[in-house]
């Protein structure tokens, strides 16, 4: 066990010893009205304070508000010796009678860190103590309760040092006049944090408890200062008073019932989250899944293309090639110059394929793209385009080469998009890093129109920028014109 716990049980001890005491003080007091329900009252107060404030003084000894919450217990035990038949204790008792609102304002003003947050806050706190520590003193000593409204039945003041009542009336005046600008900022401070004003969701589900509580006190601690005003009659400020206790003593709970129902919003809030979270994994499941079965059926399609790029081109070249040379032996012997005729022919057949394999390993990946990087390939992809390309772009840091293979296809099937459906005049190609990012735009000044759903080359282009965690975008107003911008990532 830790020394602080140690520390923490011996003052719940204590206060479980000197609460017993008190209570039966309070319960034979003869110039207590309501005795028996102050006597309860008062130990309800007490004990709420002095056990919620050892709980929350453990839990987190760095905060202010478990010290704050225990300091009020004792002092309210204290204040009960008010109650007491014996002067000494008796005028002990009022000198402390004050001191628990005091502390009930600064734990208010300093909710919930335990720590006042301004010097408005601090200059509000630290009037409340002089007005039950200072001003009180001042007061009894002019205070003979024989004479008094108030307490009639109590017993001699020991520090009467000049009975004169109309003194004691106007330093009570004062008092309850500063009591009431300290409670009135306290109110303030609470409209001020109200739960609906606070910004922070989680604050105001764990504040309105202890707005509600503590502003409701603190409403009718002012009900009772206004009775000090005028000449009593009845009990009517003693049920007051009552109802100010049972207010009081809910106090420490809304503290807790305040972070129990913080802890149940942010498990709701948890749960809400994950499901949302759940939902976006599935939908990005579901997006993966359609984006590697389109994958796969373009790469399907791609090979289908090259078989019939090779059959249809470069195969059928090469078997006639084979066939007229065979031709060519056959007339060697019997007709030279025909021969020589047919091997030039052959000579052209043979340059002809393969310039097409060529074209066709270019389409597959460009040398041009890993000897000299993006912008060459760039260039040299608008010097083959059917209409006017403009390369914006500065030769820079050499980016991942499947990034720079992803930009380089990007460009490509966008300017091949807008060969065969743009009917554009002209189209610009800008190319640039910015914050790790390698950002490719193609505009182009044609038709526009154009929606990553209209066709297989565009949702390609998506799936091949997705994969290497890039994203595609394409603005296309009927009659505007078209730009795709393409962002990659562009660290390894």
């Amino acid at each position: 066990m830790t020394p602080l716990r140690r520390a923490l049980l011996g003052l719940g001890a204590a206060g479980i010893v000197l609460g017993v005491p008190i209570a039966a003080i309070t319960a034979t007091s003869d110039h207590t009205n309501l005795r028996g329900l102050m006597a309860v009252l008062g130990l309800v107060v007490a004990w709420s304070f002095l056990f919620t404030g050892l709980y929350a003084w453990d839990r987190r000894p760095d905060n202010l508000t478990g010290p704050l919450m225990v300091a009020l217990g004792f002092s309210w035990l204290l204040g009960g010796l008010s109650a007491s038949n014996l002067a000494g204790l008796y005028i002990a008792g009022a000198l402390l009678n004050a001191l628990p609102f005091a502390i009930l304002t600064h734990l208010l003003f300093a909710f919930p860190s335990g720590r006042l947050q301004s010097s408005a806050d601090r200059l509000f706190v630290g009037l409340g103590y002089f007005v039950t520590t200072v001003m009180t003193p001042i007061g009894i000593v002019f205070f003979n309760p024989a004479v008094s409204d108030d307490c009639a039945d109590c017993p001699a003041n020991p520090l009467l040092i000049w009975d004169n009542q109309d003194v004691f009336s106007v330093l009570v005046a004062v008092q309850s006049t500063l009591a009431a600008i300290v409670l009135g900022a306290l109110i303030w401070h609470l409209i001020r944090r109200h739960p609906r004003a606070a910004g922070d969701p989680d604050e105001r589900v764990r504040d309105a408890p202890v707005w509600w509580a503590g502003g409701a006190t603190i409403l009718l601690v002012i009900a009772v200062l206004a009775t000090n005003v005028g000449p009593e009659e009845g009990n009517f400020d003693d049920w007051l008073f009552a109802a100010a206790l049972l207010f009081l003593a809910t106090v420490p709970y809304a503290f807790w019932l305040g972070i129990l129902r913080s802890r149940l919003w942010r498990a709701d809030v948890v749960a809400v989250e994950n499901v949302r979270l759940d939902a976006e994994l599935q939908a990005r499941l579901d997006e993966l899944r359609e984006s590697r079965a389109r994958i796969v059926q373009a790469g399907y399609a791609e090979r289908k293309r090259v078989e019939r790029d090779l059959h249809d081109g470069a195969q059928q070249r090469l078997v006639a090639l084979g066939l007229e040379l065979q031709m060519v032996r056959s007339h060697l012997d019997t007709n030279p110059a025909r021969a020589a005729e047919m091997l030039e022919d052959a000579a052209r057949e043979l340059a002809a394929a393969t310039e097409e394999l060529r074209e066709l390993a270019r389409g597959l990946h460009p040398p041009v793209l890993t000897d000299r990087g993006l912008v060459a390939a760039l260039e040299a992809l608008a010097g083959r385009a059917p209409l006017p390309v403009t390369i914006e772009a500065d030769e820079g840091e050499r980016a991942p080469e499947a990034v720079e293979a992803a930009a380089y296809f990007v460009v490509s099937e966008a300017l091949t998009n807008v060969a065969r459906h743009a009917k554009a005049e002209r189209a610009v190609v800008r190319v640039e890093r910015m914050n790790g990012q390698l950002c490719v735009e193609i505009e182009d000044d044609g038709s526009g129109g154009a929606v990553l759903a209209g066709g297989s080359g565009l949702r390609g282009l998506v799936d091949r920028v997705g994969a290497l965690d890039g994203s595609l975008e394409i603005e296309s107003e009927p009659g505007r014109g078209t730009i795709v911008r393409a962002s990659l990532p562009a660290r390894e």
